[in-house]
């Protein structure tokens, strides 16, 4: 496993995400656009261990978890009454993973890895990953500019949260999107 991502990335944005979703608790069902990702009943391994399964088995790169991010929030901001729910996060989680890990990386796995990673049907994340792109407008373009303030919220969390690691594991990774520029901006 990934220690760089085991110990930075993951739990920064598992905490972000359970913050969102404890937030949003009392919702029920977030809305009619985001009723292919709800669950009927909660699902049994919580958010941190769901991205570390991730970790484990997709063997994305560690920028693949911010355009995830980036992914989730863009997906939220241009759907109103739209939320992170406990019910949609590990649907949404794998989405935009699998999104991530297309636009991002050379190598990635296809639709059947991530559902058997994710724990459903082929079909399903056939259907989840189609509805996502139309709630984004099928825009997955990232900036360089809008990955680096992401990162930096990020690192400033995990200040707050008292992780550290994310704060030592910064400067390598600016380094390694400044090297990476063409796939850091997906073009």
């Amino acid at each position: 496993m990934d220690t760089t991502l085991q110990d930075t990335l993951v739990p920064v944005i598992a905490n972000v995400l359970n913050h969102i979703t404890n937030k949003n608790k009392e919702i029920p069902h977030s809305s009619e656009k985001l009723k292919a990702f709800h669950s009927t009943k909660l699902p049994p391994i919580g958010i941190h261990e769901y991205l570390l399964r991730i970790v484990k088995y997709a063997y994305c790169s560690p920028e693949c978890f911010v355009f995830s991010l980036i992914y989730l929030d863009r997906l939220i901001t241009r759907n109103k009454n739209c939320h992170i729910t406990r019910f949609n996060i590990h649907r949404l989680i794998i989405t935009s993973m699998l999104l991530a890990a297309k636009g991002r990386d050379d190598t990635y796995y296809s639709n059947a890895y991530y559902s058997a990673i994710g724990g459903i049907g082929n079909s399903e994340v056939n259907r989840l990953e189609v509805t996502f792109l139309v709630l984004v407008d099928f825009n997955l373009f990232v900036s360089p500019e809008t990955y680096n303030q992401y990162k930096a919220y990020l690192v400033q969390h995990s200040a707050s949260i008292g992780s550290t690691a994310v704060a030592r594991q910064s400067s390598s990774m600016e380094e390694d999107a400044a090297d990476e520029d063409t796939r850091v901006s997906m073009q």
